[in-house]
């Protein structure tokens, strides 16, 4: 038997006044229009839920029953719904939030930090990982939000551009003393290059940058590494040429670790190719989803 939940609501609320007057002012609605729903519940039941003592009521022993089932329900229901209001209001719990390792460090950190201050109650679950793998997580709903070195491509996410970083290919004093400091295409081409996934997601942007869409990449790639410090690391080694994100190459090129190698170029075409050498980042969230507080409050900060 399906029961209209407005009849129950309107049952608990006349024996929990004692009264269909006291009920009527708390449903905001006529004294008889609770009678009348009452009449229609009971019909419903088969039930006789109020003995009508002159112009008042009083519970039946069957209403009686019925109201110590439906009480504790129904304060269950409303406090649901007021957590759920909550839930959409409160800056408050948690976030997840996945990011490169080597970006969050640098650009995440200033921007979260003041935010944690001012909201004691949010936290964050802030997980590093490669920009594929972030964005299938994001899709599967196991992250709120994602920072990702690229527009995403998977279908149900949208995101907004929020950054840019600026690359640059960098060597130890080591590494070009023993195989020579390049300077066209064709000696860049013969060099060793430590990568950060199969996609080329530096290396490629800084390639084209300098030398065009149609230039071949360099096949000679010694290792693959997706961690950008590592990376750097190796470049200091001596080991290889890296191409990294200059805020990560401008600490160690200023201590003397490593030196930025560029192409020969006259200054207007080196400028050029510097302001080409970049890549935008993007902040993605799951399409539709309805946001809650908490979310959209780190979503603004980053935005």
């Amino acid at each position: 038997m399906a029961i209209n939940y407005e009849l129950l609501k309107t049952f608990v609320s006349a024996a929990t006044a004692g009264s269909f007057r006291q009920a009527a002012a708390t449903r905001f609605v006529t004294v008889s229009a609770i009678s009348q729903q009452i009449k229609t519940l009971e019909t419903q039941l088969g039930l006789p839920l109020f003995e009508r003592l002159g112009r008042g009521v009083v519970l039946s022993a069957e209403g009686k029953a019925l109201f110590r089932t439906l009480q504790p329900a129904f304060a269950q229901i409303d406090a649901a719904l007021r957590d759920a209001g909550e839930e959409r209001t409160a800056v408050a719990g948690l976030v997840r939030l996945g990011s490169p390792r080597a970006f969050g460090e640098y650009w995440l950190r200033p921007r979260l930090m003041p935010l944690l201050e001012q909201r004691p109650e949010l936290s964050l679950r802030l997980e590093f990982g490669v920009p594929t793998v972030l964005e299938r997580r994001l899709a599967e709903g196991e992250l709120d939000l994602a920072v990702l070195g690229r527009a995403p491509r998977l279908s149900g996410l949208q995101a907004q551009r929020i950054a840019s970083e600026r690359f640059e290919a960098v060597a130890s004093a080591k590494y070009l003393k023993r195989w020579g400091q390049p300077r066209s295409v064709s000696e860049f081409r013969e060099h060793r290059y430590a990568i950060f996934d199969p996609d080329l997601a530096m290396h490629a942007p800084w390639w084209q940058a300098w030398f065009g869409e149609r230039a071949a990449l360099p096949a000679h790639i010694v290792a693959e590494v997706a961690s950008l410090t590592e990376l750097a690391a190796l470049a200091q080694s001596g080991i290889c040429l890296c191409v990294l994100p200059s805020y990560l190459t401008e600490p160690v090129v200023s201590r003397g670790q490593l030196q930025v190698i560029e192409p020969v170029r006259a200054a207007a075409a080196r400028k050029k190719a510097r302001e080409r050498a970049t890549n935008e980042l993007f902040l993605a969230w799951p399409r539709g989803v309805s946001d809650s507080a908490r979310v959209r409050a780190v979503r603004e900060i980053l935005k």
